[in-house]
């Protein structure tokens, strides 16, 4: 709402009414108004200072973000510092980034001009990975499979209740099922 100030009393333009010996005006237009010593009214904002908190918060998150070397567990652990994808488009990111998106942290396989059109998913295998909790790989603890991932020869991968031995590293991500991939990269147990 448009206000006007006059000897420190403001006012919207609506409020003011202008009394003339010969007139009353109400709701005056600009020209009355300045004629009559009124004057726009643009309030100071004093600008908002962060607190000692948000300010080593958003440094650690900065200097969090910009790391190209976190493990799969700080990335699980520490999801909730990691920017959104969304906040990239447009950007270039590097192999290695961790973003977020659909509340799943994934790594960037490639550098890559980030568009709106190609967020993170098995469409774009080539470029993001879904990260999960760290396993060993072995029978006991078996990697759960999500696509697109890349596997690893000698370790064990679970898709459904199904478990395979990779026998051939993928050495990409691979955006097929498992069962699709017995006898190219893995075997049933």
């Amino acid at each position: 709402m448009e206000q006007f100030i006059k000897d420190g009393e403001v006012k919207a333009r609506n409020q003011i009414v202008i009394r003339t010996e010969e007139e009353m005006i109400i709701c005056p237009n600009d020209e009355t108004l300045a004629a009559h010593g009124w004057q726009p009214y643009v309030p100071i904002v004093a600008p908002r200072t962060m607190s000692p908190f948000e300010a080593v918060q958003n440094i650690v998150t900065k200097q969090f973000n910009e790391r190209k070397d976190i493990t799969n567990d700080e990335a699980l652990e520490y999801m909730v510092i990691i920017r959104k994808w969304e906040s990239y488009i447009g950007t270039t990111l590097e192999a290695g980034t961790i973003v977020v998106h659909d509340d799943k942290p994934w790594r960037v396989r490639q550098a890559h001009l980030v568009q709106a059109q190609y967020p993170p998913s098995l469409d774009t295998a080539s470029l993001y990975e879904v990260i999960d909790k760290e396993h060993t790989g072995d029978i006991d603890d078996p990697i759960p499979y999500t696509p697109p991932m890349e596997i690893f020869e000698g370790k064990y991968y679970t898709e459904g209740k199904v478990l395979y031995k990779c026998t051939r590293s993928s050495g990409t991500a691979l955006s097929h099922n498992l069962s699709a991939l017995v006898g190219t990269y893995v075997e049933l147990v």
